[in-house]
C-alpha cells in the first residue's frame, strides 16, 4: 500500500515541533496555493492519501494527507479541510532510503495485514545483490510505511520515482549526512551505472562515466545551471565539489538530450544547493580524520518578512595521498595536499502570491599541490544566477533564469605553466502548463554564450594561447501524461550551435501498468553533442576538424514498485557516431562508431527496519571500428553496489560495498602511449551516526575498510584505509 503521513489537529505525527511539517519545519497555508491540482489515492485500509501538487517551473509541490470518512471518494476540499498541509520544494522531498524507526522521521503506523503485501521480484542474474533481494520480500517493517520518493529531473516537475520513465536515482541531504561522505564523487560511486575515475586523491581531476559515456557526454547542472567546462576536459570538476552545501542530487541515466540539450548523451547529474525557507535553520559541522583531514561548515537560513535568506560556507583541508605511483611515474612518493573553500548564498523575495524574484551565488575554490613540491594548481568555480518564478495562471507557471558559470584553472609556479578560464552565460525560460487532469506540457528556450581563454608555457612543444567563443541557441517542448494504465512522455528539441548546422533531437517514452505493482517501460531517444571549445582549439590536444557526436538510444525495462520499494531491470543500447576519444597521439579524435549496450538492475527501499540500495550494471561499451578487445578506455564491463542501513538502538549503522570489473588504459609516459590493464577491485565502507543530545549529533565513516590498493587511471593511486569522525550542532527550534 502507499505510504502516508497522518495528520491531525495536534500536528504532524513524528514532527518535532507541533504542527509543522516533518521535512521543512514549515506550517503550510492553503490560502497561498493558487492553481492547485488535486489527485486522490485510497488504500485497502480505508486510509486516503490526498496529493495536491502545485506544478511550477521551480518544482514546488504541496501534499495534504487526510483520513477517509465513511468511505467517501470525493476529493477533500482544501478550503474546508481541518487537516494541516505540507509544502516543500524538490530539495526537501523525502527519500526512499528513510529508515523505519528513525527517531527524527518516525513513520505513521498502519494496520495493513501482511498477507496483503506483495513480495518484490527476485532477479536470478543479480548474484551480487542476493542479500538485498531477500530483504525486499516485504514492503516495510510490520506496522510502518514510508512516503515514496519524488523526483523532478525526469520531466521538470515533481512526480513519484516509480512514475518516471527515464532511469533516475536520488541522493537526499539526509543520506549525505548519514554517509559521512566529504565529496560528491564518493556519493556518486554508489549510483547504478556510474563509474568514477580520478587522477589521485581529493581534488585531483577525474571523470564520471554513466553507462559508458563520460566527460562532455554527461551534463552536470548546479541549481539548473550547466557546470561543464569548455576546456580540454569538457566535464564539470566534480572532484572539487564538497558535500556540505549540497541539499540534493538527482541522476538520470541514459540519453535525455531532447530534455536537457547537448551534452546529455550518457545522462545528467542535477545538484541542488541549500536554499532558504520560512523556518529559521542553522547548523555547524566539524569532521576530522586520517591524513590530517579536517572539515568545518556553517549554514543558516530563514525569512524576514517576505524575504527568504540563506548563507553557507565550508572549509576542507587534507594532507592527501601521493597521487602518482612512484614505481609507474618515476616521481617522489610524497603526499599531494588539497584544500577547498565553498560558499553558497541566496536571497528570494516574494513579490506577490505565486511571484518570486531571487538571486543565488555559489563559489568553490580548490587548491592542490604535487609530489615534487614545486608545482601547485588551483581550480575555481563561480556561479551567479538571477531568477524569477511566476504563477501566471492557475495552470501555467514560468521560470526565467539569467546566469553565468565560470571555471578557472591555474598551474602557476614561477614559470606560470598554464592558465585558462571557461565561461557559460545562459538565459533560460522554462514553462510548465497543466493541460488537463493527468497531462502536463513543458516548453521554453535556452540561449548560451560559451567561451574559453587560456595559455600554456610547457616549453617549445607545448605552448600557445587561445581565445575562442561561440553562441548556442535552443527551443524545446514536451508533453507527458497517463491514461487507462498507460504513461506517455514526448520531448522535442532543436539546437543551433555556431559552426554546425541545426540539429533536432527527440525522446519518446511509454509505460504500461501490468498490475501487482509491475510496469513495462520502453523508450527511444536521439542526441546531438557539439565538441567543447577546448576539444577544438586547445593548442596541444585540440582538433579543429573534430565532428559533433550523434547518437540514438533504445531502452526496455520492467519495474516493480510498492510503497518505497522500487525495483527495475533495464536493457539499454546507445549507438554513437563520431564519438570523441583522447588518442595515443595526445590529440582528440573521432571514433567512427561506438556502442554501449547492457543490462541494469536496481533496487531500493526499506524492510523490517533496514534500508537498502543495490544495483548491478553489465555493459559492453565498445569501439566498433577496433579488432580484438574493442572496450572503450577506462570503462568496466561490470559494476555493482550494495548499501544497507539499520538502526540499532539509538545508532544508525551502514555498510556500502562497491565492485568494478577490469578496465584498460594508456600509459602516457611513453610515446606513442601503450595500452595497459587496470585490475578489478572491491571496496567496503562503514558508517555510523547518532544523536548525542537534541542539539548535537555525530557521524563516523571508515573508508576502504580492507585497504584495497587500486587505480581508476593508470599511474594514479586512490585513497587507502581511513577513519573520519564528525560532529554537528543544530540550535533548538531550527
Amino acid at each position: 500500500m502507499q505510504g502516508h503521513w497522518s495528520s491531525s489537529q495536534d500536528g504532524w505525527e513524528g514532527a518535532s515541533n507541533g504542527s509543522t511539517s516533518p521535512d521543512t519545519g514549515q506550517q503550510a497555508k492553503t490560502a497561498a496555493l493558487p492553481g492547485v491540482r488535486q489527485t486522490v489515492r485510497r488504500d485497502a485500509c480505508r486510509w486516503r492519501v490526498l496529493e495536491v501538487r502545485v506544478v511550477s517551473a521551480r518544482g514546488d509541490a504541496v501534499f495534504d494527507f487526510g483520513r477517509s470518512r465513511g468511505g467517501a471518494r470525493q476529493p477533500l476540499s482544501l478550503a474546508r479541510s481541518s487537516m494541516k498541509t505540507h509544502r516543500f520544494t524538490s530539495q526537501d522531498v523525502p527519500s526512499a532510503g528513510r529508515i523505519a524507526g528513525n527517531r527524527r522521521f518516525k513513520q505513521a503506523s498502519t494496520t495493513a495485514p501482511l498477507a496483503r503485501r506483495r513480495p518484490a521480484p527476485f532477479f536470478g542474474a543479480f548474484a551480487l545483490t542476493m542479500l538485498a533481494a531477500g530483504m525486499a520480500q516485504a514492503q516495510t517493517a510490520t506496522g510502518t510505511t514510508t512516503l515514496p520518493p519524488v523526483v523532478v529531473s525526469a520531466t521538470g516537475y515533481p512526480q513519484p520515482l516509480s512514475s518516471a520513465l527515464p532511469s533516475v536515482s536520488v541522493i537526499t541531504r539526509e543520506q549525505i549526512d548519514e554517509s559521512g561522505a566529504q565529496n560528491l564523487t564518493t556519493l556518486l560511486q554508489q549510483v547504478a551505472g556510474l563509474q568514477v575515475t580520478s587522477n589521485g586523491g581529493p581534488g585531483q581531476t577525474g571523470n564520471v562515466f554513466v553507462r559508458g559515456f563520460g566527460g562532455p557526454d554527461v551534463l552536470v547542472l548546479l541549481d539548473g545551471v550547466p557546470m561543464n567546462a569548455q576546456d580540454a576536459t569538457g566535464s564539470a570538476y566534480l572532484n572539487n565539489f564538497t558535500t556540505d552545501q549540497i541539499q540534493r542530487v538527482e541522476i538520470i541515466r541514459g540519453n535525455v538530450s531532447a530534455i536537457y540539450g547537448s551534452g546529455a548523451i550518457g545522462g545528467v547529474v542535477l545538484i541542488t544547493t541549500r536554499h532558504g525557507g520560512k523556518t529559521p535553520r542553522a547548523s555547524l559541522s566539524f569532521t576530522a580524520g586520517s591524513r590530517n583531514t579536517f572539515t568545518s561548515s556553517a549554514d543558516a537560513s530563514g525569512q524576514i518578512g517576505k524575504t527568504a535568506l540563506q548563507a553557507g560556507i565550508s572549509r576542507y583541508t587534507t594532507q592527501g595521498i601521493s597521487s602518482q605511483n612512484p614505481q609507474q611515474m618515476g616521481l617522489p612518493d610524497a603526499a599531494d595536499g588539497y584544500r577547498n573553500t565553498t560558499m553558497n548564498g541566496s536571497i528570494v523575495q516574494t513579490l506577490a502570491p505565486g511571484q518570486t524574484l531571487g538571486l543565488r551565488a555559489f563559489r568553490s575554490d580548490g587548491k592542490y599541490t604535487y609530489s615534487n613540491a614545486t608545482l601547485s594548481g588551483e581550480t575555481k568555480q563561480n556561479l551567479y544566477q538571477l531568477f524569477s518564478d511566476n504563477q501566471l495562471t492557475s495552470d501555467w507557471t514560468s521560470h526565467l533564469s539569467l546566469s553565468q558559470q565560470e571555471t578557472t584553472n591555474d598551474n602557476a609556479p614561477v614559470g606560470n605553466l598554464s592558465h585558462y578560464r571557461t565561461r557559460v552565460q545562459q538565459l533560460l525560460w522554462r514553462n510548465v502548463v497543466q493541460l488537463m487532469p493527468g497531462w502536463t506540457a513543458t516548453a521554453g528556450a535556452d540561449l548560451q554564450k560559451q567561451s574559453i581563454v587560456g595559455s600554456y608555457n610547457y616549453g617549445p612543444y607545448y605552448s600557445g594561447a587561445f581565445d575562442n567563443s561561440r553562441n548556442a541557441r535552443a527551443v524545446f517542448a514536451g508533453i507527458d501524461g497517463s491514461f487507462n494504465g498507460n504513461s506517455l512522455q514526448l520531448n522535442l528539441r532543436h539546437d543551433s550551435i555556431d559552426g554546425y548546422s541545426g540539429q533536432n533531437t527527440g525522446y519518446l517514452g511509454y509505460g504500461r501498468e501490468l498490475g501487482g505493482g509491475f510496469k513495462a517501460i520502453a523508450s527511444y531517444a536521439t542526441a546531438f553533442n557539439a565538441p567543447p571549445l577546448g576539444y577544438l582549439y586547445d593548442p596541444n590536444a585540440g582538433n579543429p576538424n573534430l565532428k559533433p557526436e550523434k547518437a540514438h538510444t533504445v531502452e526496455a525495462g520492467l519495474q516493480w514498485a510498492q510503497g518505497v520499494n522500487v525495483w527495475r531491470a533495464t536493457l539499454f543500447q546507445t549507438k554513437a557516431t563520431e564519438q570523441w576519444s583522447y588518442g595515443k597521439n595526445f590529440t582528440f579524435e573521432n571514433i567512427a562508431s561506438a556502442r554501449t549496450r547492457g543490462l541494469e538492475l536496481t533496487g531500493r527501499g526499506a524492510w523490517n527496519g533496514w534500508a537498502y540500495d543495490t544495483n548491478l550494471t553489465l555493459q559492453q561499451p565498445v569501439d566498433l571500428t577496433q579488432p580484438g578487445d574493442p572496450t572503450l578506455q577506462r570503462r568496466a564491463r561490470s559494476v555493482a553496489n550494495i548499501a544497507v542501513n539499520h538502526a540499532v538502538g539509538s545508532v544508525l549503522l551502514g555498510a556500502a560495498v562497491h565492485y568494478s570489473g577490469p578496465r584498460w588504459d594508456f600509459n602516457y609516459n611513453v610515446y606513442p602511449a601503450q595500452r595497459v590493464t587496470l585490475g578489478s577491485y572491491t571496496t567496503v565502507d562503514l558508517t555510523a551516526s547518532g544523536q548525542i543530545s537534541p542539539q548535537w549529533s555525530w557521524n563516523a565513516r571508515v573508508q576502504n575498510l580492507f585497504d584495497k590498493k587500486y587505480q581508476t587511471a593508470w599511474g594514479y593511486n586512490r585513497e587507502p584505509f581511513g577513519v573520519f569522525l564528525g560532529l554537528t550542532w543544530r540550535p533548538l527550534g531550527t
